[in-house]
């Protein structure tokens, strides 16, 4: 119970500093900020699996999403995109060729898959904030993330009977799972009434119903992903950012699933 409720309690500060600045530049920092002690806790949790990941280049994937996100002009981020990555990985490969092979190829597949799961899925974060109303759209993503890990432990804790993943998950179940998404569908109910009512939205609420849907399914993969790769590294927790509670990728392993499925579905749905 504790956790969830200082996940919640870290999301709204994460929202009060977006909100309450309303600024584009300390939206990248925030988000900048996240991906980098995010990057830290991979590549943490992959060396004590006995890997070596290039920790630099993590947080070289870092600085280009802050100058994409910040400084960079809009019409120029495609091209920046299409650059970035390749030259990347080519960099990788030129490092481990020009330290001997001291990495392995599994070294630079963990160091560049860092690179997608990390920094750029929090770059959707600041993709939602740039839509028009994207202070209040940003909330769909907050509250999905955080209404199907509350409402699946509620749920689950009370009525959970048959096991969803018990190799990756123990403790996860199908109810848990089942009411972890009629939770996020609620959410986004209140959330659509609101921003129709007081924000001049004009959303239809069926579409925003199939988005709870699909937002409450894709947060339960984020967090059954980010479980997968604590089992595989045989560690509880990504960090100790918060002792007793975890780290960064624990508290948002679920966002970062959900941010790149609202944002594709807001652009289909409202912005096409």
């Amino acid at each position: 119970m504790k956790r969830r409720v200082l996940s919640g309690a870290i999301f709204l500060v994460v929202l009060i500093l977006i909100g309450l600045f309303n600024s584009p530049l300390v939206d990248t920092c925030v988000i900048t900020a996240l991906s980098v002690i995010g990057i830290y806790e991979y590549n943490k949790a992959f060396k004590n699996a006995g890997y070596r990941p290039i920790s630099w280049v993590g947080y070289l994937g870092c600085l280009t999403m802050f100058l994409m996100g910040g400084i960079i002009p809009d019409q120029d981020k495609m091209l920046i995109t299409k650059i970035a990555l390749p030259a990347l990985v080519i960099i990788v490969f030129m490092y481990i060729i020009l330290t001997n092979l001291k990495r392995t190829i599994v070294d630079v597949a963990i160091t560049v898959f860092s690179l997608v799961y990390i920094p750029f899925m929090f770059s959707f974060l600041k993709s939602i904030l740039m839509m028009p109303n994207g202070r209040f759209l940003i909330l769909y993503v907050f509250t999905a993330a955080f209404a199907s890990d509350t409402f699946a432990y509620f749920i689950g804790t009370k009525y959970g009977k048959n096991k969803l993943c018990i190799e990756i998950s123990p403790k996860k179940t199908i109810e848990g799972s089942i009411g972890g998404i009629f939770g996020v569908i609620l959410c986004f109910t209140i959330l659509t009434y609101i921003g129709n009512a007081y924000f001049n939205m004009n959303m239809n609420i069926i579409y925003m119903l199939v988005a709870g849907v699909i937002a409450g399914i894709a947060g339960q993969f984020g967090d059954l992903s980010a479980s997968a790769i604590k089992r595989y590294c045989k560690i509880k927790d990504f960090g100790n950012i918060m002792p007793g509670h975890g780290g960064i990728l624990d508290r948002f392993d679920s966002m970062l699933f959900v941010a790149p499925i609202m944002y594709m579905f807001l652009k289909l749905y409202m912005f096409n």
